[in-house]
């Protein structure tokens, strides 16, 4: 009985939290096994019982609705235990956010589930390895049982429906299998804490546990593994130099070291830095239209009313284990400490460099990736304090199961008690638009093996339309508009070069729609896949004008096709009345894959390439643009079809000689054909061009990978070779609305449909 409260006492003498000596091992181990089950399982039980009771907030908003397409479309169309994918439902197939469904225990219930039931359970399961995480961090920096499983479960705060309570980040809601992907740093840092001077066999076991902790990691969401890894680049550099002893500073740095070289043999380091440097906000940060105001961007200290009070209880607690604890403990609550102090640092940095471009991660989600490391020091801090007292903690096994059943406890008084205030506060349904919905899936929706029919796009981007969209995402429908982190500079070079949207769009966004270059878009948009144009009843007075010409273009381009516009109530989340509609009018000849233009023109930058196919009389289905030329003549295929397969593309049909197809596909210089005869290049600036003679019957895939990243120095290098560049600087979005020169704008479209008259 005596022995299980040692592991809540303070071994007062030795100045540190250890282990306790009479103890037999697997009676100890079994009583640890015993009480941190009951404490995780406990946790979890609450937190699948509190988001029953507060409904919509995992995977909440357009985000999480975003989130839970693309999941949806990993599973339905990505590669078997692949995770890197072309994107068949959104941006012509650039690149599917790398979110590992097949590796990350989270999203198994969208496999299997509704939605609705899949978030909550994927939210469970995510706090679960979460909170497993923060308690092995703890107990290897020396903190006792008890103390530790109390700080994982104190973790359930960042998770829904807390986090919403406490007005806290909403990374873990809007996508919550992140919690998975931060949590093997965090055992990784307690492993580097363990590693002394002495064996070669335990440094050869740690290093290759954080290199496995890492690596797996980076599998599982490599986008959101760097930006964790490099909010806890700081604490590793801390204990790896904490101990202020030669020998153990040096070895704790060869482990990092060989980390480091494993990253980079193994080929995750080179994926990590070209896919990085494959994306628009890195290649164009001056067209960053983000105003760095501290509200949601800096720290949750200047919108949550709560988050200085955990500061405060942090830094109470810091400054009373720096007195109170001896080594590993004391160690973690200086990396605590010092890494709290660095973060206000970036975050005063960040504020006030208004005017210069900003590459790393925003210090929102670095506050929020190292929340745990705040909360399990300040517990070990408190702890060791309690553990000075002279309390006479009472002895016994079942005081330290009543201990960790405490929180579980707190959480479902308040589930039963409170739960009731809260149950729709922030629940926002997915849009009942049944008949949108309806019409597109029947229309275009894409199925594997089933031939691409073309691709939607809405004349608006605004939120209420962001939710329309993510609702037929998760039903398969294709959009030639983006939104993801992996947007291509290709593509945002397109719509600046093309459509002269410059500094009007953004750079987590590829929306090609008709505002500045209206003429241009309407030949253009065929070419990119788009069948349907819709437009819908919109009720900012300043955008009625804009709406009533969207509409004129709409009856033109219906008229040109043959087909008559088709009207269908609008759902009720975008504000509109009643009687407010989505008119979605058809587009003559939008490109399925069987465009076979043949007569090639060679462009040797991307501004040269723009000017080619911005002229009036550029013909998409006669004429093509190349960035390198070809020495033969082409004749039109015939019989074209193209389908998608898991992780690629599916090409058939014949050609007479030698033929070239643009396909609605986004270039790159990872898509191979599996048919060595076929070759695919760059054309209209961004799209993929198939050349080949006689039949065609291939599968393009997507060759990009952890192991396989050098094909994408291609695409990076092309931005150089073509010259790729945007003269321009965002000016920071001041609330001035969503088309602050919305006057200009209508004239503008007033002339494209006097022109198509």
């Amino acid at each position: 009985m005596q022995e299980a409260l040692s592991n809540l006492a303070y071994a007062g003498g030795q100045g540190e939290f250890v282990r306790p000596a009479t103890a037999p091992g697997r009676a100890a181990l079994a009583f640890e096994l015993a009480v941190v089950g009951f404490a995780i399982f406990g946790l979890i039980a609450a937190e699948l019982m509190l988001s029953s009771a507060i409904r919509g907030t995992n995977f909440a908003g357009g985000d999480g609705k975003f989130a839970q397409a693309i999941i949806l479309a990993a599973y339905k169309f990505g590669g078997f235990f692949q995770f890197n994918n072309i994107n068949p439902i959104q941006g012509l197939g650039s690149e599917l956010l790398p979110i590992n469904v097949w590796l990350n225990p989270t999203f198994l219930p969208f496999a299997v589930l509704e939605k609705a039931q899949a978030a909550n359970i994927a939210a469970a399961i995510a706090l679960g390895f979460f909170a497993v995480a923060c308690y092995l961090m703890a107990r290897c920096f020396d903190v006792p049982i008890v103390p530790s499983v109390i700080a994982a479960q104190l973790s359930i705060v960042i998770f829904a429906p807390l986090l919403f309570i406490f007005e806290l980040s909403t990374v873990f809601s809007l996508m919550v299998g992140n919690a998975v992907v931060y949590a093997p740093y965090m055992v990784a840092l307690g492993l580097l804490s363990r590693l002394e001077s002495g064996s070669w066999r335990t440094f050869a076991l740690i290093t290759a546990g954080i290199f496995g902790l890492v690596f797996y990691s980076l599998c599982c969401d490599p986008l959101w593994s760097v930006v964790c890894g490099s909010s806890w680049a700081l604490p590793f550099a801390i204990v790896a130099l904490g101990p202020m002893r030669p020998k153990v500073v040096l070895v704790r740095c060869a482990a990092l070291a060989c980390c480091l070289v494993l990253l980079a043999l193994s080929g995750a380091a080179e994926y990590v830095l070209t896919m990085t440097m494959s994306i628009a906000r890195f290649q164009f940060p001056v067209l960053d239209n983000r105003v760095r105001l501290p509200d949601f961007l800096a720290s949750a200290l200047f919108y949550s009313p709560y988050m200085k009070y955990f500061y405060l209880v942090w830094m109470l607690s810091w400054l009373v284990g720096l007195i109170t604890l001896r080594g590993r403990a004391r160690l973690l609550v200086i990396v605590g400490f010092v890494t709290c102090g660095a973060l206000w640092l970036e975050i005063l940095v960040y504020l006030l460099l208004q005017n210069a471009s900003w590459s790393l991660p925003l210090p929102i989600y670095v506050e929020q990736g190292l929340f745990p490391l705040f909360l399990v020091s300040a517990v070990t801090g408190y702890w060791g304090a309690i553990a000075k007292l002279p309390l006479g903690l009472p002895q016994s096994r079942l005081a330290a199961f009543a201990l960790v059943a405490l929180i579980p406890a707190g959480i479902l008084n308040f589930t039963f008690n409170r739960g009731s205030n809260f149950t729709d506060l922030y629940n926002e349904p997915w849009p009942h638009e049944p008949d949108l919905a309806q019409f597109l899936a029947d229309n275009i929706a894409q199925d594997l093996g089933k031939p691409f029919r073309g691709a939607v796009l809405f004349y608006l981007s605004d939120y209420p339309i962001h939710v329309t969209l993510a609702n037929l995402w998760a039903r398969s429908v294709p959009t030639v508009s983006e939104y993801s982190q992996l947007v291509t500079p290709q593509s945002v070079y397109f719509n600046a070069s093309v459509l002269n949207l410059g500094s009007h769009q953004q750079l987590n966004a590829f929306n090609p729609v008709a505002v500045t270059s209206p003429d241009v878009s309407l030949r253009v948009l065929p070419m990119l896949g788009t069948r349907y144009y819709v437009v819908g009843d919109h009720q900012m007075l300043a955008l009625r004008d804009f709406i009533s010409l969207a509409n004129r273009i709409g009856k033109a381009l219906a008229s040109e096709s043959g087909h008559p516009m088709v009207s269908v109530p609008q759902g009720a989340h975008h504000n509109a009345t009643s009687a407010a509609r989505w008119h979605i009018y058809e587009l003559p000849h939008p490109n399925v894959g069987d465009y076979s233009p043949t007569i090639a023109v060679t462009a040797e930058t991307g501004d040269a390439a723009a000017a080619m196919i911005a002229q009036p009389d550029f013909d998409f289905t006669k004429q093509v643009v190349l960035s390198t030329a070809i020495d033969t003549s082409l004749v039109s295929a015939r019989n074209i079809q193209m389908s998608l397969i898991r992780g690629g593309l599916h090409v058939s049909g014949h050609s007479d000689a030698t033929s070239l197809v643009v396909l609605p596909q986004q270039f790159s210089h990872c898509l191979r054909a599996r048919d060595e005869r076929v070759r695919l290049v760059r054309a209209n600036l961004m799209v993929t061009g198939v050349i080949f003679s006689g039949d065609v019957d291939t599968d393009i895939v997507f060759d990009y990978g952890l192991f396989t990243p050098r094909c994408r120095w291609g695409d990076i290098s092309d931005i150089k070779t073509l010259k790729m560049q945007i003269d321009a600087r965002a000016n920071p979005l001041s609330g001035a609305g969503l088309f602050p020169n919305w006057q200009e704008t209508v004239m503008k479209l007033g002339a494209a449909v006097s022109a198509i008259k």
